[in-house]
Parts: C-alpha cells; structure tokens; sequence
C-alpha cells in the first residue's frame, strides 16, 4: 500500500504558495506536477526542488478526459514504485481539479492511499479583486459543463478550464442564450500574480476575441440583477405563487383549495390542446404556462397542508421518467418506437402488480378515473375489446346506438334522460371507436364548424342591420345555408 499526498500550489503567486505544501515538496518524496505551466515553478527550482511534470500527457493526448486518465494512471503506477510521493496541482486540491477526483475515487482498487494537504484556491484572489462577497450564491463550473440547466443565472458564476479562444467561444454561446450578448463578464487571467494578472470587464459577446485567453484565464459571470423582470427560473415562479398565497398575496388565490381548482385544470389543458391544434408558438408558450400554473398551485396548497410539495411532483415524475425508460437509463435494447411502446406497457403493468391488491381488481382499473369523458369512454371500450369482449360487427354497433336512441325517447324523468342519453353517447363513441375516429376531435371539429356558419350568419344579420330577434327561424336558416356553401367553396 503506498501513500499519494495531494498539495495545492497557490494561485500562481509566491506569497500564496501554503507552507503546508512547501514543508511536503521539501520532505524527500518524490514530486509529481499536474502541470509545469506554473508560475510558482521557477521558485521551485531556485530552491533546489526536483519534479516531474505531466505536460507531455498533454501535448499527445487527444482529449482532456484522456490525459486526467493517464496522469492517474501513471501516478499509481509510481506510488507502486516508490511507495510515497507528493503529487502538486495549482489552486487547491479539492477545486476544480479532474485528476484528484479521479485518485480518490479509484485509490480503493488500487490500494494507496490518499492525503489531501493544504492550497489556495484561486476562488480567494478572484473574489478579493473584483469586489465580489460570494455569500449570496455561486456555481463553479468547468466550460464543458455548461448548459442552461447547471446554473442559476441570480447566482455568480466561476468559468474554469477556459484554456484558449476556441473554449471562449463554447463558453459564449452557451451562456449567450441565457444572459444576452452584451451581459457584461469579467476576464480575470492570472489572478493573485504580480506583474502577469489582468483584469477586464467586457460585453459578452466580445469575449473569444481576447487575445490573451490560455490556462490561466478565469471567466465570472455577474448575476442579473433586475428582480422585477422573471428571467424564467423554476424557483422564481414558486416564489410567485408563494407569495399569491401569503396572507399579504391574492385574496382569490388564497382560497383556492384542490376541488375549486378542478374546472381550471380541465380548461387550462383543453386550451392548450386548441392552442397547439392551431399551431402558433407563442399562444402554446401561453397555454402551457396556464398549464403550469395549475400544477403549481397545486403543489403550493399540498404543501401548505403538509401533502407534499413541488420538488416531490418533479422528483416523482423524474422517477417514473426513468424507471419507464431503461432503453435510455438503463441497457435495454429496442428497435424502434413500438417496442418503446410494448415495453411500457409492461412496465407499467408491473408497477400495478407490485403497488395495488391482487385481490378484487378490475382489467378496467388500467383507465384512469378522471379524464375526460369521450377518452375515458374510448379506452374503457379499447381495453375490454382486447379481450374479446366486443361486437361481432358494425352493423351490430349501429343498431345498439338505435336501441339506445330509442331508449333515450321512451325515458321520462330527468334522471332517466341523464341516464339513457349517457348511454347514447358511450354507444356513439363505440361507432368512432370502430371506425377509427377520435370522438373529441370530431366534436372539435363540430365545435370549430359551428362557431364559423354561426358567425357567417351574424355577418349576414349585420349586413342587413338587422339582428336575431327582426327575421324569421326560416331567414336564419336560409342563411345558414349560405353559411354552409361558403365553406364548401
């Protein structure tokens, strides 16, 4: 078993280099340098330190990925050898440093232990030069990393690894979606050493044009910093509502409970179905944010109850997004989207053995109790077909729709007519069913036809100055007609 002391070397100035890591470079052991593109490395050799460096990793590997595998590889294979050694990386060991993360995670195979020795990260001069107290949040990413999901744009942001123009580049564009081209940054290259480091604030948008971008460059990222303007964060639009339900909020928000809210849900989500039927992009973007609010407010009054709250919707929801996706989460292999689709199915079958009673449970309890009706009636008479629990033929279809047709007319009460006409529609849903058509899309299309002839009607009224109550049923129908043959033409 050897021993691999992991020592920090400062930010780059002499002052900063630990005495720690100065009375381990002294002990003895051999030393080992991540990288000798250091400005403390010069003071290293005047004091008569021996060590070797990994830069000719770096000038053969092909990726990044590449030389933190093979300097790990190496520095085991070393330990072996010498049974302890000192291995020296710039800034701090436990930040931002790939191969140190790579050691510790890999040391128990290996059999050597790790010693984390002292450092200075350059997080400590950034700070102190650009006037910035981190307390209220920051994120340290590595350029590789980001995407509009890793940060908080309310938050300060550290850039490491941003090793030349074309890194910069990658950098700019991916936080250009977020911030905006002329978000001013911050350029910090060399931080903490005198006569190398500079400091520059610049637009966004100008910063692969740097000419001084290498290893020692750092990019901060102010936060934005107008709160009155939502910049799209899901935390923001919990804090909204949140607020709506305080007792200093909305007054009708406040007493909003789960039942009062049932019709919104419904309507929210049929809105959204128009608005995507309708194919405008920015009503959809509207609609879904209906939509969203509905979950939220849910969530907020759950949470309020002590039910649950808005990170076990997302953290449920997140779950069974994987759990249902093995292909892609897992290593099951599938051809195409309908073994997607049989392998759901089973899944989801499996869910529902392991979660509900054996005992009593319906084939039907697959249908969710809930939606809406014309969906609901589909799927109920899908499944049990499945089964071969179904008419034999269409014509056997058509004329159980005239037996309840008939059974509607001969029904006296009105719970009666409630009751048979349920009957009436279960039976012409059966009809849409068999021929292969969406009863709620017909009826959209019902819907969306008469909303068009009644108003080519009313055009008609108006351009005679006249309204419903100055003509007769017949004139209205003449002109409905004249409705219906200018939608033919």
């Amino acid at each position: 078993m050897g021993i691999i002391h992991i020592v920090g070397l400062g930010s780059g100035s002499v002052d900063a280099l630990p005495f720690g890591t100065m009375r381990l470079l002294e002990a003895g052991h051999p030393v080992y340098v991540r990288t000798a593109r250091h400005p403390v490395m010069d003071f290293l050799r005047e004091k008569g330190i021996p060590f070797q460096a990994f830069d000719r990793i770096y000038d053969s590997a092909e990726t990044f990925d590449e030389v933190y595998d093979r300097i790990t590889d190496e520095l085991f294979e070393r330990c072996t050898q010498d049974k302890e050694l000192v291995y020296a990386v710039p800034g701090h060991p436990a930040v931002a440093e790939k191969t140190v993360r790579l050691l510790i995670e890999r040391s128990p195979m290996k059999n050597h232990e790790i010693v984390l020795g002292p450092g200075q990260s350059f997080l400590d001069d950034l700070w102190l030069r650009i006037g910035v107290d981190p307390i209220t949040g920051f994120t340290l990413l590595d350029v590789d990393d980001i995407d509009a999901f890793s940060f908080s744009p309310r938050h300060h942001l550290v850039i490491v690894q941003m090793y030349d123009r074309q890194k910069a580049t990658d950098a700019k564009l991916a936080l250009s979606q977020v911030y905006g081209d002329d978000h001013e940054v911050v350029v910090a290259r060399a931080v903490g050493v005198a006569a190398q480091e500079k400091i520059e604030r610049i637009p966004l948008y100008e910063l692969d044009r740097l000419p001084y971008i290498d290893h020692l460059t750092t990019l901060y990222v102010p936060p934005k910093q107008n709160r009155e303007k939502p910049i799209g964060e899901w935390v923001e639009l919990l804090q909204i509502v949140d607020r709506l339900r305080s007792p200093e909020g909305c007054p009708w928000d406040m007493e909003q409970t789960h039942q009062s809210l049932r019709p919104y849900m419904i309507e929210e989500a049929y809105e959204a179905v128009h608005a995507i039927d309708e194919d405008e992009p920015e009503e959809i973007a509207q609609e879904l944010g209906d939509v969203l609010l509905q979950v939220v407010l849910h969530s907020q009054i759950a949470k309020e109850e002590g039910d649950f709250d808005a990170r076990d919707v997302v953290r449920l929801l997140s779950e069974k997004l994987i759990r249902r996706h093995p292909h892609v989460f897992g290593d099951v292999v599938v051809a195409n989207a309908n073994e997607v689709t049989e392998n759901w199915k089973k899944i989801k079958q499996e869910e529902k053995r392991t979660q509900m009673p054996i005992s009593g449970e319906s084939l039907l309890s697959e249908v969710r109790k809930g939606m809406p009706p014309f969906v609901e009636s589909r799927k109920l008479q899908k499944l049990a077909a499945s089964v071969g629990f179904d008419w034999p033929e269409m014509d056997a279809v058509y004329a159980k729709v005239k037996e309840e047709w008939t059974e509607f007319l001969q029904a006296k009460t009105k719970q009666e007519k409630l009751d048979e006409f349920g009957d009436v529609l279960f039976t012409l849903v059966n009809v849409a069913r068999w021929q292969g058509i969406d009863p709620d899309e017909a009826l959209r299309m019902a819907n969306r036809k008469f909303r068009d002839r009644f108003y080519q009607v009313e055009q008609q009224l108006f351009a005679q100055s006249k309204g419903f109550s100055d003509v007769s049923l017949a004139i209205l129908d003449e002109f409905w007609q004249n409705a219906k043959v200018k939608a033919q033409e």
